[in-house]
């Protein structure tokens, strides 16, 4: 029988680091009821211990190794603090001084330095994609399909995704679904942001970038302890830069430009040892002119000169043209199919007046409470966040835009109970409720009109309420086998309502037609088993299967065709995986590595199909869809001397529909004699290249003037596509990308001056591609971006 012994002889606040943040705060009626009535509670309680001793505030996340080697890490991946090689699961950890001397500053740059793990971007809209899972609809009739999560918040739109890091504690990238501990929508990984909070002493630092585009940006904090046990922590950032895509036809209205300003307030109350409350505040603003939400630069036509028409099976590629309007230029042999455009990637040349504005409020009460044998939680938020964008015409006159309105209007609150880091048994349960209204409208209008314009829209509401419990347990049987278990159960009750609208001649005349709505419950059960063997304290074998899933959605269209589906199914995965996590020469070396497969089932897919007598062609998301993806990945940091640390990661992976059939893209009409229905099976799911291989490395270089630490970063990917048909058009070949830069730190670690020219080779990475009526249209990464960054710290 194994003795109840505990694994870390700190305190459960102590153990947290900073970790199992909560949400963002306390907003619609009900949930500030709520969140009022937790507070009072907690305070109430406070106030009954306050004669005990404060709690100490939170350490770092990133722990130095004394002897020389690699910095431990904790994390909070399974709802509690533990340290990253002991959690039976493929994490990536980042830590506040990773992020700095990577220039990491929102999601988009870990691809660089995780393995299974690619971004995208559509205008603001992130796009991340995780072991062949990717981000396709991002609009309010579904979910994503990656969970985003801030201070254990759940972010509901994926442009929500791509907040800055401003004064962050740490990042982790979870991979594989999430399912028990973080519920719905974390069908491919999870992505958790954590952020400081204040310490018992007085501190404080600021930092300002200069860079090539005119890029200014501006940021700090300041930590103050008010008294013993009451601290507050203000944190600012401000970016202004010009866009990296020049627009030729209309000067100065370049995409992607930036207009950011981000503001959070955190203060923590921790009267005794057992007991910490911490509430946040934050505002997050982006402006600008965006980046064109369904691609900015068109990518060429696949054309059959024979029959005169796009053909995806015999046509010939001509690239950088797009489809009107006819420039009188011989394009392929003799034929003029449209106009040819400037091929550099990062050269738009739209008429469109590109405009695009963000706003999110958001905050958080937690209440957190422990004694030697039991934790409590309460994580009570709630954020109000709001999204405009336009696209149009990528060249030629615009004489129609979309515009996309999109609000997200949620509260959560989530309560946990759990057991003391101790053995042989570790366990966690939970409750969750999530009450979410997203208006997402999408209106195409006529522009550049004298006498006013016309357009049509139709604003759709989805309401969701989503209640979920939860639990899971971890017993050893032994003091090195670890059996873990757990479940949880989630329904999600949504309704659905869309009202077609008529803009007649003006900007403020709007005739209302009809109003459709429906509901529907989408239930599921998701699990977790898994068997761990400690062969030595830093060295782990581990296996586990785990399901997780994508809640199902609506489509609008429904109201005005009743041959389509007005609801689909969630879509699912079962993911089998084995690792090994290790450290070696008293923690100089470390090698993690993990095998896996998914299988997903009932995917949620743009589908083509028959329906009706005689058949009509229709195309909506269905749960269409079967495939897969197999791989292995790896990570490793050596750090031979003190001075010299060296990393790298590799992924490997397979990918392939099993089954989906669909109809050819915009503008590619079905050849006489052939089927309107084409089957995708066997084709590569996007956003995945079957190879990427990152390395780095850095040097101290210490000196009586200080350390200089120059390093370098490079990755090495493969080829992927950018779309389901995976054809020439939308593939993005091969690459390699280089970052370098030099930096010096004052002794003491008080002021620092960093050099940095990221994407040192300048190479162009499709990074998105959708089909259009005028062909396919593509985003990329951005280009090289050089810089000067200097800060200060107390």
């Amino acid at each position: 029988m194994i003795a109840k012994t505990r694994l870390h002889p700190q305190s459960f606040l102590q153990s947290c680091e900073d970790g199992i943040r909560g949400p963002d705060m306390i907003g619609s009626r009900s949930g500030r009821v709520l969140a009022i009535g937790v507070s009072a509670l907690a305070i109430g309680i406070a106030q009954a211990a306050s004669a005990q001793a404060p709690a100490p505030a939170p350490t770092e996340v990133a722990v130095a190794d004394d002897a020389g080697g690699i910095d431990e890490i904790v994390v909070t991946a399974q709802r509690r603090a533990e340290r990253l090689q002991d959690v039976p699961l493929s994490i990536s950890a980042f830590s506040q001084a990773d992020l700095r001397r990577t220039d990491t500053n929102d999601l988009s740059r870990l691809t660089n330095f995780t393995p299974g793990f690619n971004f995208g971007k559509s205008g603001f809209d992130a796009r991340p994609a995780i072991r062949g899972v990717r981000t396709e609809n991002v609009a309010g009739n579904a979910d994503p399909t990656i969970g985003f999560y801030v201070d254990d918040v759940y972010q509901s739109r994926a442009v929500q995704a791509g907040q800055p890091f401003i004064d962050v504690q740490r990042v982790e990238v979870l991979r594989g679904p999430q399912g028990t501990l973080f519920g719905r929508n974390t069908y491919g990984g999870a992505v958790s942001v954590i952020t400081a909070v204040p310490g018992d002493e007085l501190d404080f630092g600021a930092e300002a970038i200069y860079g090539n585009y005119d890029r200014i940006q501006v940021q700090g904090f300041v930590s103050i302890p008010l008294t013993e046990t009451f601290g507050v922590r203000i944190a600012a950032n401000y970016e202004k830069r010009d866009g990296f895509v020049k627009n030729i036809v209309v000067p100065g209205n370049d995409l992607y430009d930036k207009d950011t300003r981000y503001i959070r307030g955190t203060a923590r109350y921790a009267p005794t040892e057992n007991l910490e409350i911490i509430v946040r505040g934050n505002y997050w603003s982006e402006g600008g002119n965006g980046g064109q939400a369904f691609g900015y630069k068109p990518a060429g036509i696949l054309y059959d000169p024979v029959n005169l028409r796009r053909s995806l099976t015999n046509g010939i590629y001509v690239p950088f043209v797009n489809s009107v309007p006819l420039d009188g230029i011989p394009d392929i042999n003799g034929i003029d199919i449209g106009t040819r455009v400037n091929p550099d990637p990062y050269v738009t040349q739209t008429q469109l007046d590109a405009k695009a504005d963000l706003k999110q409020y958001a905050g958080s009460a937690q209440v957190r409470w422990s004694n030697d044998d039991i934790f409590a939680r309460s994580i009570t938020s709630y954020q109000q966040f709001d999204y405009y964008s336009n696209a149009g015409d990528p060249v030629g006159p615009t004489g129609g835009a979309s515009v996309q309105n999109r609000s997200s209007d949620a509260f959560s609150q989530e309560f946990q109970i759990g057991g003391a880091d101790t053995k042989p048994l570790q366990w966690i349960v939970g409750l969750f409720y999530f009450d979410d209204k997203v208006i997402d409208e999408f209106r195409s209008e006529r522009v550049n009109i004298n006498d006013g314009f016309n357009g049509s829209g139709f604003p759709n509401t989805a309401k969701v309420k989503s209640y979920a419990a939860y639990a899971q347990g971890s017993y050893f049987v032994t003091d090195a086998i670890r059996l873990t278990a757990g479940g949880r159960y989630t329904i999600d009750d949504k309704n659905f309502a869309s009202q077609g609208i008529t803009i007649i001649r003006g900007v403020d005349t709007v005739t209302p037609n009809s109003t459709f709505s429906g509901s529907e419950k989408f239930k599921k059960f998701t699990w977790r088993l898994g068997a761990d063997y400690f062969i030595t304290p830093e060295n782990l074998l581990y296996s586990s299967v785990s399901t997780g899933f994508r809640s199902g959605g609506f489509n609008g269209s429904a109201f005005t065709n009743p041959l389509i589906p007005f609801a689909f199914a969630p879509e699912t995965v079962r993911a089998y995986e084995i690792g090994s996590k290790n450290r070696f020469d008293d923690g100089r070396f470390q090698i993690n590595v993990a095998a896996y497969y998914n299988d997903f089932r009932d995917l949620q897919i743009q589908n083509g199909f028959l329906s009706g007598t005689p058949p009509i062609l229709l195309s909506a998301i269905r749960n269409a869809g079967k495939a897969y993806a197999t791989g292995v990945e790896i990570e490793a940091i050596a750090k031979p001397v003190p001075e010299l640390t060296l990393n790298a990661t590799a992924a490997f992976v397979k990918t392939r529909y099993d089954e989906y059939d669909t109809t050819r893209p915009g503008g590619y009409a079905t050849p006489p004699g052939e089927s309107a229905i084409i089957s995708l099976a066997g084709k590569r799911i996007p956003y995945t290249p079957a190879t990427k291989v990152t390395v780095g490395g850095r040097y101290d270089i210490v000196t009586s003037i200080g350390t200089f630490t120059p390093s370098a970063n490079a990755v090495m990917s493969g080829k992927y596509f950018n779309t389901d048909y995976n054809t020439v058009i939308d593939v993005q070949r091969s690459f390699t990308k280089l970052d370098l830069r030099l930096a010096w730190m004052s002794p003491g670690d008080k002021v620092g001056v960093d050099l940095f020219v990221n994407n040192v080779t300048d190479v162009a990475v499709a990074n998105r591609g959708v089909f259009g009526s005028q062909g396919l249209n593509k985003s990329f990464e951005e280009p090289r971006f050089y810089g000067i960054r200097v800060s200060f710290r107390k």
